[in-house]
């Protein structure tokens, strides 16, 4: 209700049907749809293979987490998005229902991209390519809704937060490069934007190189999102759907356990560790999913990196 063209086209659209109702039922519908979707996606990832009392566990970790409730409260679209990527590969041998799964990954691009970017290198190239053009026929669809060309559109899209991002109490995210970028330059372009390239750029190379299991490689491209484009602390859901694919190798897997750990870290640091932090610096109000400074980003950047590079290189075949 109070923000300018600042998501994908595709989000308004899927959006569309909320704005028949009342604020306040609008609200319940909202989150009754997520929680459906929730519950979906666990059923997805049971009949995808992830054992049952480890998909419960991680299940429980994740509802009881900073995320979850977060991303129901703020209307943010990650548990939407996390259900598009379990659909797509769970059906990725059904074209069809692959490409709408897809589809909805797509009211994200911090997400579309590099999911897309993953699903790609596995080969799904007519699946990919489908999504893309349904996500561009709304860019149209858009356009002509507000009297704009495509072009103009995509312009649009490049200026989402711009205005945010050139203040001088810009923040950005706690844990990725661009708001790191943002933190240290006041610009989420810098010469950061050189690491970011080269991380998509070591991403293919490895996958190629490797050619991880299908399931390694979809759970490594959310932490490649997490790691390099701009994300608040709800996107942290994410980890949920990638702990759940790469537990499909083996739930004992050590960059799976590793990767629980770095969650628990995220969904329920706030508890436990943004008492000490306001303590220590009583002055600055800390705000767990954005301002917790330089080192916090730089620390959760390198714990991201790790567990993206354990994923796409460890291709060992575990027993479990």
């Amino acid at each position: 209700m109070n923000n300018g063209p600042n998501y994908m086209p595709f989000m308004y659209f899927f959006m569309m049907p909320f704005a028949f109702l009342d604020w306040e039922s609008a609200k319940i519908a909202f989150g009754l749809l997520n929680i459906i979707l929730f519950l979906a996606t666990v059923f997805l990832l049971y009949v995808a293979g992830v054992p049952r009392l480890f998909l419960w566990f991680v299940s429980v970790l994740v509802l009881f987490g900073y995320t979850y409730g977060n991303v129901i409260g703020n209307a943010q679209s990650a548990i939407i998005v996390g259900f598009g990527v379990v659909l797509a590969y769970s059906f990725r041998h059904k074209p069809w229902i692959m490409v709408i799964g897809l589809s909805l990954v797509c009211v994200k691009h911090s997400f579309a991209l590099p999911i897309l970017l993953g699903f790609f290198l596995c080969g799904y190239y007519k699946e990919v390519f489908g999504s893309a053009l349904i996500a561009f026929g709304f860019v149209c669809l858009f356009g002509l809704k507000v009297g704009a060309s495509p072009i103009e559109v995509l312009h649009l899209l490049s200026q989402v937060n711009a205005q945010h991002y050139l203040g001088d109490h810009a923040l950005g995210g706690p844990s990725d490069l661009m708001s790191l970028s943002q933190k240290l330059f006041g610009t989420p372009y810098s010469m950061i934007s050189l690491v970011i390239v080269l991380v998509y750029v070591s991403f293919v190379v490895l996958v190629w190189r490797f050619k991880p299991k299908t399931h390694k490689v979809v759970a490594a491209s959310i932490v490649l999102s997490l790691l390099t484009l701009p994300h608040l602390g709800y996107d942290h859901y994410m980890l949920f759907v990638a702990i759940c694919l790469a537990s499909l190798s083996c739930k004992y897997e050590k960059v799976v356990l590793y990767m629980i750990v770095l969650a628990l870290f995220l969904w329920r640091g706030e508890k436990i560790f943004k008492p000490l932090f306001d303590r220590l610096n009583p002055d600055v109000s800390i705000h767990w999913a954005m301002n917790m400074g330089v080192v916090f980003c730089v620390c959760v950047i390198v714990l991201f990196a790790l567990a993206l590079y354990g994923l796409i290189l460890d291709t060992r075949k575990h027993k479990c």
